[in-house]
Parts: structure tokens; sequence; C-alpha cells
């Protein structure tokens, strides 16, 4: 009987333990800050233009801003609040590190954003970014217990569209009454696909003479980012063609700037050559030059012309000869 009474009192003392260790667990209301509200309101956002609230910020080139806003909900006090800034890519940020905002008012700040090259980031990518804020201030009090608030966003990389154009180098002189051509290489450096509207291909010589028909094939052709194309031009040097420094200009516009896009609306490059006049005395052209097996002079007018002076010449002495025959028969 001694042992059953025990056993319940040993039972109810474990209880009792148990429950002062969850009582310990629970934590005590916490008293107010001396000095402070209990409740010390404010809020934080980024500001949107009208109508595209939650829509990514486009980025830009250089810096890219963003606008956000604190407001002080409370109707005396100052705040103060502590800012710190992330993105999801290594990157420049720039904003204040503290704001300071009266009661009753909604202050405005800048964030300045510098995020990797976009021209060589594909069009469409996302970045995520936040701006963090930590009450630390209220009338002067500094807040032992700070609130914490975050706003965030994203940035979208644009479509960018540009040409990078290049007239190879010759690398010698090219002779007058004589073809010859020139490589160009076109290379979409973009972040997105683009076509070559339309080009431009001018020249300062009087008589060089183009086919640029695998230029024209290229236009309209719809390539991804980084992609090169090629083309040759022929050229005819003309046979009376001067010796002199030639400049060749090519220039090529983007079909996606043209219909709005973003980007270079041209790009160009230009190619100096020499083109040496031919000797004085040489053939003017090629299609003057002899044709199958025919070995005979070249100019047959001028030949014949030639044959015919030289039959008086030799006509005279032989009359004198003739005339001498003549009065020596005689009797």
């Amino acid at each position: 009987m001694d042992d059953g009474r025990h056993g319940r009192v040993m039972t109810r003392i474990g209880f009792a333990l148990c429950a002062f260790a969850l009582l310990m667990l629970i934590p005590a209301p916490s008293a107010a800050q001396p000095g402070l509200p209990e409740v010390i309101g404010w809020e934080m956002g980024i500001v949107y233009a009208e109508g595209e609230e939650d829509t990514p910020f486009v980025l830009s080139e250089g810096d890219t801003s963003v606008q956000f806003w604190i407001r002080n909900d409370n109707l005396a006090g100052d705040i103060v609040i502590d800012l710190e800034y992330q993105m999801d890519v290594t990157g420049d940020l720039e904003g204040p590190e503290s704001a300071s905002v009266s009661s009753g008012q909604n202050d405005t700040f800048v964030l300045r954003m510098t995020p990797p090259d976009v021209w060589s980031t594909a069009a469409g990518t996302l970045y995520d970014f936040d701006i963090q804020g930590s009450l630390t201030t209220f009338a002067g009090i500094p807040v032992l217990a700070p609130s914490n608030q975050m706003a965030e966003s994203q940035l979208v990389v644009p479509a960018l569209h540009r040409w990078q154009v290049e007239l190879v180098e010759l690398g010698h002189p090219v002779s007058a009454g004589t073809e010859f051509n020139v490589e160009v290489e076109f290379r979409n450096v973009g972040n997105s696909a683009d076509a070559i509207r339309d080009f431009d291909l001018e020249d300062d010589c009087p008589v060089l003479t183009v086919e640029a028909d695998e230029l024209e094939a290229l236009t309209g052709q719809f390539t991804d980012a980084d992609t090169i194309l090629q083309a040759t031009l022929v050229y005819d040097a003309s046979s009376t063609h001067p010796t002199r420094i030639c400049e060749i200009e090519l220039s090529v516009r983007s079909t996606r700037v043209y219909e709005g896009g973003a980007g270079d609306v041209s790009n160009a490059d230009e190619l100096d050559l020499e083109v040496e006049a031919r000797p004085v005395g040489s053939q003017q052209d090629n299609d003057d030059t002899s044709v199958g097996d025919d070995d005979g002079p070249q100019n047959q007018e001028e030949v014949t012309s030639d044959n015919f002076l030289a039959a008086p010449v030799l006509l005279t002495p032989l009359a004198f000869i003739a005339a001498a025959l003549r009065r020596k028969r005689s009797p």
C-alpha cells in the first residue's frame, strides 16, 4: 500500500516538473521601450510608373536609376532607416546608407545600379534586386529592437542591335585594267537576332565599278547574336584609271532599329586601296588582245597602209634601170 502511494506521488511530481519546464519556454510579454510608442508605423516600397506595377525595370548601357519611397506614419517623431541593397548579379549599387523621414511625410530616394555589360548579355535576361530597411532611431532615441522591411523588384536586359562591318585590306596595289575582289565581313554584335536592312557602298575613284550581288543577297537575312556573314565585292578598275588612292566606304543599317528597336541606326567601315595606272603604250583593254592562234599583226589597217607607202619608193629606181636598158639596146 505504501509503495502504491509513493508511485502516485512521484508521477505527480513528474507532471509538475514538465509543466514548469513548458512555462519557462513561453516568452514573457516584453515591456515597451521607455520613451517609445508600442508600435512605430512606417512603410517602404518601390516607385513604378502608372500602370506598370511589378513590371521589370529596363536596363540601360550605363547605370539604371530606380526610385523608392519611405513613409513615416507617426504623428510626431522623425524616423531614421538604415538601408542595404542587393542584386543577384555582380554589379555596382549606389544609394543612401540611411534615410531620415519626418513625421507624417513620404520621401523618395534613388538607387543607381550598374550591372554587367548589357551588349554581351542575352536580351530578356532578368535580375532580381531588393532594398532592405531597418528602423534604428525614433524621435532621436535609438531603437533597441529595430523593425525591418524589404522592397524588391526585377531588372530586364533590353534587345540591343549593332553590326560590326569590316572591309578586309588587300595588302597590295591593283593595276588599272584589272578586276580585283574585296572581302567584307559582318558580325551581329547586338544581343538578339537582327538583319541588314540595306546598305550604301561608295568610292571616290572616277572609273571604278563594282558588282555587289553577294552583298545584296545578305539583306533581310535574320541572324542570331555573334553570327558572322561574309560577302565578296567584285571591282573593275578601268584601263584608263589614273594612279591614285581610292577610298571605299560601306555602311549598313539595322532592320530592328529601323523598326523602332534600340541600338545603332547604322555602322560602317572604310578601306583605302592604291590603283596604279597602266604604262604609256600598253594595251588599252584585255579585249584588244589577239584571239586564238592568229599570229599576224594586231592592227591590220596600220600594217596595210605601211605596205602601200613603200611601193612608190621602189618604183623610182626600177624606172631608171629600165630606161638605161632601153638606151643601150638602141642602134
